[in-house]
């Protein structure tokens, strides 16, 4: 669905089931020059399961209309906002990948409700090569190509996707094709200068997951341990033989996990 904020358009995709008052909420916030699509089958899960569901397109990604944030805090305070505009900040879970990951924990710190903090394919902090923020402010391709080579684990390269007849890689070559110019670039310049994320997880009380792919070449498991222990109340789980895009190359396992933080089964 559509909604007008801040005097711009932005797409929300809900599961494909309206929303109900007073249920829990599951709200998705993907990565750089992504969209809500990297959370189709996530998003219908939980919408099925009697969740609201708002898997939302940041500024400028996506169907939402308008400039990219400059910075994670517009981004959050943008989530913030639609959050707010749904009326579902009762009991939000909020999940966040790789970009996404470092909006939704710096939204948490905002929000008054937080049941759980998902972070996927995250680290703290988030450096950008240089390489890849110059490719991505030129337009090149190569900045694409960049995400899909570090972005992936071998096996998904070579097409060991289990969803049969899907390959991981050239789905998400082609999300990252589709964003328009200079998108990429803000979104990964927002992530190299975000310099909060220690601070942030620190003031987080509610439980807290870190998903990480055993073999992510961009947000490296072995990175994520100061973030870890700087949270008050977080766990992790690590997805075998997966990369970065854990959502497409491990569906099944990343859902479970999913389900462990947000069901608090950790």
């Amino acid at each position: 669905m559509k909604i007008k904020h801040d005097n711009r358009d932005v797409y929300i995709y809900t599961g494909g089931e309206d929303y109900k008052p007073g249920r829990e909420s599951v709200v998705f916030v993907h990565g750089a020059g992504m969209n809500h699509t990297v959370w189709t089958l996530l998003a219908r899960y939980w919408a099925k399961a009697g969740y609201n569901v708002a898997a939302i397109d940041l500024p400028g990604h996506g169907l939402s209309g308008g400039d990219p944030a400059k910075s994670i805090e517009q981004n959050a305070a943008f989530i913030c906002g639609v959050i707010n505009e749904l009326k579902l900040s009762e009991k939000v879970n909020l999940v966040g990948h790789s970009m996404g990951s470092l909006v939704a924990l710096e939204a948490a710190t905002a929000l008054q409700s937080i049941k759980s903090l998902a972070m996927l394919g995250t680290t703290v902090p988030m450096a950008v090569g240089a390489p890849l923020l110059d490719a991505a402010k030129k337009n090149d391709q190569t900045a694409v190509d960049m995400i899909s080579l570090f972005g992936h684990s071998f096996g998904s390269q070579i097409g060991c996707n289990p969803v049969a007849g899907i390959s991981a890689q050239r789905l998400a070559e082609r999300i990252l094709e589709s964003a328009a110019d200079g998108v990429l670039h803000a979104a990964l310049n927002a992530c190299n200068e975000y310099k909060n994320g220690l601070q942030a997880a620190a003031k987080i009380t509610c439980p807290v997951g870190l998903i990480l792919g055993e073999f992510d070449q961009m947000t490296p498991r072995r990175t994520a341990g100061t973030l870890l222990k700087t949270f008050p109340n977080a766990r992790e789980i690590c997805i075998p033989d997966c990369g970065h895009m854990m959502m497409s190359e491990k569906p099944e396992a990343t859902h479970h996990a999913l389900r462990k933080i947000i069901e608090g089964l950790l």
